[in-house]
This record gives C-alpha cells, structure tokens and sequence, in this order.
C-alpha cells in the first residue's frame, strides 16, 4: 500500500502473480474516519484475497502531515492485529533494491514495474500522458510488493542455507 490523505496506491499478490493493482480514493475528512475507510478496504481484500502479508510505504516525516503519518501507524497497528506480517520500506529502499544505481527515479521505478508485469504497460502510458501523477501511486505498491517477494525470497534461501548447515 502506498499511503496518501487522498489516494492510496494498492497492489496484491498471490505468490508472484499480480492480481489486484489500483489506486483508491479516501473522500472522507477526518484522519479517523480516512483510516476506518482504509481498514474497510484492507478488509475487504482480506477476505476476498486472502491477504496474509500487508507491506507499506514508509512515508518520509519531513515530506508528510501528522495527519498521513497517524493514518500510516494506525494501517499498520490495524494489519499487526489482524495477524498479517507488516512489511515497511522507504521509496529509496524500493528503488536501490528494484533498480541499478544509474537510473533511480519514479519513471524508471514505474517502467520496471511495467516490464515485469506487461498488462501495466497502457496504465504507464496513461500515467505519462497525466499532468498530475495519479497513477505512479499504484506503481510505487506494486514495486513496494516486487521488493517484499524479493526479501522473502532471499529469506528463504538463507533459511534454506541455515538448515542444510545445521545438517
């Protein structure tokens, strides 16, 4: 999930298939009852989904309000009790484990997005054509879940390695 007071940019995966992707709009005024509709939706996906594991962007607080960072807190106080594993990362963590050090930037974030996952590719096209970035907010939870599946994949190697040399 890529958190916002307006939009919020949501991704789901089963395994390392994408099957959910969009951006949600939060209408409501107050941070209570933005964070209840973001809870509603995370649970309806959580039934519909299966969701197990609930990752989120970690908004930077110089570049937030008080009233995004409480809302983020609240999601993931929300998603512990729920009993999903609550995976958190910065945009700079997801760009230097996604992308080489050359090219770092949201454009390139949401290319690489496309590239892995090719039915992105009109909803890229549209995001360029767009004045104001709407979409880059769905393409920063897809790349945020395409680096959870990465870390979780390498966990399991070093799981893997750990066993065999117990053995």
């Amino acid at each position: 999930m890529n958190p916002g007071s307006i939009y919020v940019g949501i991704a789901v995966f089963h395994g390392l298939e994408l099957v959910d992707w969009g951006v949600r709009s939060i209408r409501e005024k107050s941070v209570q009852d933005k964070a209840e509709r973001l809870k509603r939706i995370m649970a309806e996906m959580m039934e519909r989904d299966g969701i197990n594991c609930f990752a989120i962007k970690r908004i930077h607080p110089a570049r937030s309000s008080e009233n995004l960072q409480a809302i983020t807190r609240s999601m993931k106080e929300w998603a512990r009790k729920e009993g999903m594993e609550v995976h958190e990362h910065s945009i700079k963590e997801i760009e230097s484990s996604l992308l080489s050090s050359e090219r770092r930037n949201k454009q390139v974030l949401m290319e690489e997005g496309a590239v892995r996952y090719s039915f992105l590719y009109p909803e890229l096209e549209k995001e360029r054509q767009n004045r104001n970035p709407y979409l880059v907010r769905m393409f920063e939870a897809v790349a945020l879940g395409m680096k959870c599946l990465s870390d979780m994949e390498k966990a399991k190697g070093r799981k893997r390695i750990s066993i065999n040399h117990e053995c």
